[in-house]
C-alpha cells in the first residue's frame, strides 16, 4: 500500500493544535512558578514546593533552581545539601546561568559535592559568558586577584566588571566606578568615576566598600 501523505492543509492545522498545548502548557507553568514564587516570598515554603516539585520533575529549570534553594537552606524540608545540589545541577545542564552560579558556589565551597574549585570556575566562566551579572562580577574579582586558575589581569577585569556593571549589578558599578577612579584596567576618568559611583550609591553601596579590591589589582 501507498503511504498517504497529509495535506499541506492538514499539517497546517496540527502545527496550530501542538502549538497551542505546547503555549498553553508554557503558560500554566509560568502561572504556577509565580505563585510559588510569592509562596516563597512570605515564608510559605511547603507550599513552595508542593508547588513546584511537579514542574522541577518534568525538568522546568526555574523549578528546579528554586526546589534546590529550599533543601540548600532547608526551607519546607529538611536541609539536604546533595539534593541541592542535584536540582542545581539538573538546571545547570540546561545551561540556565544562574543554577551554574549556584552549582559553582557548592563547588567552591564543597556543599552537597566534592570541593573542586575547577569545576567552580567553570560553571562561574560559562555562566558570565551566558550574561549572568553576578558570574560576571564574580570573574571580575577572579581576574583582580588571580584566583582559581586565572591570570591577574586587571584590564580583564575591568572588561568582566563592566558587562556586570551594564546590567546594573550595584557592586560591579562600584568596581567599575573605581577602577576609572583609580585607572586600573581601563584610562581614569574621574567624571566617568562618578557617574557609577553615583549609580551604585543608588543602591547604597558608598564608595569606600571597594576600595581595598582595586588596591590589589596593582
Amino acid at each position: 500500500m501507498k503511504s498517504r501523505m497529509l495535506r499541506p492543509s492538514v499539517c497546517l492545522l496540527l502545527f496550530f493544535v501542538f502549538f497551542g498545548f505546547a503555549t498553553s502548557v508554557l503558560a500554566d507553568d509560568e502561572a504556577i512558578v509565580k505563585k510559588a514564587w510569592q509562596a516563597y516570598n512570605v515564608g510559605h515554603y511547603q507550599e513552595t514546593l508542593t508547588l513546584l516539585q511537579p514542574l522541577a520533575v518534568n525538568g522546568n529549570a526555574v523549578a528546579q533552581i528554586l526546589v534546590g534553594r529550599c533543601y540548600e537552606s532547608g526551607l519546607g524540608v529538611t536541609q539536604d545539601l546533595e539534593t541541592a545540589a542535584k536540582w542545581y545541577t539538573l538546571a545547570a545542564e540546561q545551561n540556565n546561568s544562574q543554577a551554574q552560579v549556584l552549582l559553582g558556589y557548592c563547588y567552591e565551597h564543597g556543599l552537597g559535592v566534592p570541593k573542586d574549585e575547577s569545576k567552580m570556575h567553570a560553571l562561574m566562566q560559562q555562566a558570565a559568558e551566558n550574561g549572568n551579572a553576578e558570574a560576571q562580577f564574580n570573574m571580575a574579582l577572579y581576574a583582580s586577584k588571580g584566583l582559581y586558575g586565572e591570570k591577574k589581569d586587571p584590564k580583564q577585569s575591568f572588561v568582566w566588571a563592566k558587562k556586570a556593571a551594564d546590567q546594573g549589578y550595584a557592586q560591579a558599578e562600584r568596581l567599575v566606578g573605581a577602577c576609572y577612579e583609580y585607572g586600573v584596567g581601563t584610562t581614569a576618568d574621574a567624571q566617568e568615576a562618578e557617574v557609577w559611583y553615583a549609580k551604585a550609591r543608588a543602591k547604597g553601596l558608598e564608595k569606600e566598600g571597594v576600595l581595598k579590591i582595586v588596591h590589589e589589582f596593582k
